[in-house]
């Protein structure tokens, strides 16, 4: 039978649940079945567990192929609630036979076929089929035993027996039988083949030898069947063996399992390069450090390949060795050191153009003094693979394999191995890379943070000479500023005395306008004086309780004139129940009369202009003053509203000026009285809004008046 039949044999179980009946091919290694939907097999019942049963692919004891072992439960171990019923009997795990029935937690049945003889178009023809009676009838379990039961021949056909009793001769798998004795009673003609001399060895043969103890029962309950594997030369072969006691025979079943231990080897070695480069990886992303990732890689390497010794290089921007780590073997080994570096700089070409490099002492092209340098290094193959990033030269790995004088076989550097050492020179290459940048970004943050602090301290210099400069300034102004009242003050005294002679209507004029100019400079000279003390704070102000809707009626008095002969219109809304506020009197009419002032100001003939005072209890207990006047401020020039000598240009339609001192002041007054200050300008209107608390809470510097 070639491997063509072999697959030909069909596993399947046909399930009957709450869903219907539907069949289920198995050609998976393992199956989980239970009610939840994640499983492999879903069954249709509230009375199956979640997780039901486990369905796994083992090799059949008693042929070539191979069956399934149903499980009880999962792979946790935890088993189902309602059990598995297999052929009427509650079992925890049984292997499967064609035509087993297996019930799920006592209403879900399914029922197990194992078939043959079955083309992939008949197997997909089988799957769909709603009636499997027929074609169940013409398949041929492969799984019954080769000498079958009396109950077995009533129902079989001669067909069925004729293929049955010459399975054994057309089997391409060895089978053999001893007796007892351990005299060859069985070969089939596939066992003569592969094994010529078994007879004539006898229990010697590796496939005999040491059977009869293992498989002859020695006491009641005793093993009577195994699996051992055999090498014969470099095939392995995987054993069956069992014990017939009706017959007193011990019958083997053998299959070559050479190419399969070659795939697992292959495996092995695939998952041993996973994980080497799997822990430098984790390595790289650990730290940062070079060194102490590439220590890690010598010694990775030297387990893996079974070397002898393994030196790193790195190679610095000027090409030349600026580290070395070696395995635990090359330590002290300087003679290894320095011959790796001859060979390193005789092959540079080579390793800069990223090809690896193979030397073995049996070279008959290599150089003399390459051969010279092995030797005295004791070494008979170096393997040689260079650490290279973006076209980057970056150092190399060296793996030596010493000579050994009593072993003349050559270490022969096979391309998995090759593969393997350039993929973790990769990974080596990328982390030298990346400490590199790293390096580079350590170094750019500590010259930043040099910049950094050198500017700070530039800054800090310079705000000293601001402060220096801005102090000699209040200073100037508060000297100029009194050294200026004294003749201010002679002067208006000066045009006092003068006003008390009859002039005439010239001179009058003229005395107007000295009057008028010595009263605006000596306005400016106060308002710099207030306000150099305001920013001083050292003006220290007298608090009281104060009545707003007493104290609002004589500020107003002295612009009803003002506003009369201007023709504007002025409206006040104050709420007849304001409570006292603890505040300085002066402060609060100096605030509303420059409020008001700046309203008359920048209002135009027949404009209005608004005046409203209302108490405010939540969420804060405040006064709210509110000033607006019909103007316009536009809005880049809100910013700047309070700004010393600022002055919104064009904004003055009666061209009376002033010294942009005003809002400044009022400012720096409402922030006194712990208050606070803000302006709008939209819709024709401007207004200006203070809001101002009831109950401050003052520093020591205001004084209560009695």
């Amino acid at each position: 039978m070639d491997q063509d039949q072999r697959n030909r044999f069909r596993h399947l179980l046909i399930i009957d649940d709450a869903e219907g009946r539907r069949t289920v091919p198995l050609e998976a290694a393992t199956y989980s079945i239970g009610r939840d939907a994640t499983n492999s097999v879903v069954l249709h019942s509230k009375m199956v567990s979640r997780q039901h049963a486990i369905l796994l692919r083992v090799t059949s004891p008693d042929s070539s192929t191979y069956l399934f072992r149903i499980i009880d439960g999962d792979l946790q171990g935890k088993r189902s609630t309602n059990g598995l019923i297999i052929n009427g009997r509650r079992l925890f795990s049984h292997d499967l036979k064609h035509g087993d029935m297996v019930v799920f937690g006592g209403d879900v049945r399914a029922k197990y076929y194992a078939i043959s003889n079955l083309t992939d178009s008949d197997f997909d023809r089988f799957v769909e089929a709603k009636d499997l009676s027929t074609i169940l009838s013409n398949s041929i379990n492969p799984f019954q035993t080769l000498v079958p039961t009396d109950d077995d021949f009533q129902d079989m056909s001669e067909a069925a027996l004729v293929r049955l009793a010459s399975f054994p001769e057309l089997t391409p798998y060895p089978i053999l039988e001893i007796d007892l004795s351990g005299i060859v009673t069985y070969l089939n003609p596939s066992a003569v083949m592969q094994f010529p001399d078994i007879s004539d060895i006898g229990v010697m043969h590796p496939m005999l030898q040491g059977l009869l103890p293992m498989a002859k029962p020695a006491q009641p309950g005793h093993r009577t069947f195994f699996v051992r594997e055999v090498e014969i030369g470099d095939r392995v072969f995987e054993q069956s063996v069992h014990y017939i006691a009706e017959s007193d025979l011990v019958r083997s079943y053998v299959a070559d399992i050479t190419e399969r231990k070659r795939a697992e080897e292959q495996l092995r070695h695939q998952a041993q390069r996973e994980a080497i480069i799997n822990r430098i990886v984790q390595a790289m992303r650990g730290t940062m450090v070079t060194a102490e990732v590439l220590q890690i890689t010598v010694g990775l390497l030297l387990e893996a390949l079974e070397a002898s010794h393994c030196i790193i290089v790195q190679i610095g921007a000027d090409g030349e060795p600026i580290d070395h780590y070696v395995s635990h073997t090359a330590v002290g080994r300087h003679d290894l050191i320095q011959g790796n570096e001859r060979f390193l700089r005789l092959c540079q070409d080579a390793m800069i153009q990223g090809n690896q490099v193979v030397l073995t002492d049996d070279d008959g092209g290599l150089d003399l003094e390459i051969l010279a340098i092995a030797q005295q290094c004791q070494v008979s193959s170096v393997l040689m693979t260079p650490l290279i990033y973006l076209q980057n030269y970056l150092g190399s790995i060296s793996l030596f394999q010493k000579s050994n004088p009593a072993n003349a076989t050559l270490r022969e550097w096979n391309t998995d191995e090759r593969g393997l050492v350039k993929t973790i020179a990769d990974q080596c290459a990328i982390a030298i890379h990346q400490a590199q940048l790293y390096q580079k970004v350590q170094d750019l943050n500590a010259d930043l943070e040099r910049q950094v602090q050198e500017r700070t301290a530039q800054l800090q210099q310079k705000m000293q000479e601001l402060e220096r400069l801005n102090s000699l300034k209040d200073d100037f102004l508060s000297t100029v500023s009194h050294e200026l009242r004294t003749p201010m003050s002679n002067i208006k005294m000066a045009i006092h005395m003068l006003n008390q002679f009859p002039l005439e209507q010239r001179q009058k004029r003229y005395i107007d306008i000295l009057d008028a100019e010595c009263e605006r400079e000596t306005e400016l000279i106060n308002d710099l004086l207030d306000l150099q003390r305001l920013e001083a704070g050292v003006n220290p102000v007298g608090v009281e309780d104060v009545h707003l809707k007493d104290l609002v009626p004589r500020v107003l008095q002295p612009f009803q004139s003002r506003l009369s002969e201007r023709e504007q219109q002025f409206r006040m809304d104050c709420d007849a129940e304001i409570p006292a506020i603890k505040s300085d009197r002066a402060c609060l009419e100096r605030i509303l009369s420059e409020l008001l002032n700046n309203a008359c100001k920048y209002t135009a003939q027949g404009g209005e202009i608004s005046l409203q005072v209302s108490h405010i209890s939540e969420p804060q207990n405040i006064v709210h003053i509110r000033v607006a006047n019909q103007s316009d401020i536009p809005e880049h020039e809100l910013t700047r509203i309070f700004d010393k000598f600022y002055r919104v240009p064009n904004a003055d339609p009666w061209k009376q000026g002033g010294t942009g001192l005003g809002l400044a002041l009022v400012k720096r007054l409402v922030e006194q009285l712990q208050g606070k200050i803000g302006v709008e300008s939209r819709g024709g209107m401007t207004a200006f809004n203070v809001d101002l608390p009831i109950s401050p809470t003052f520093s020591t510097g205001f004084q209560p008046m009695s």
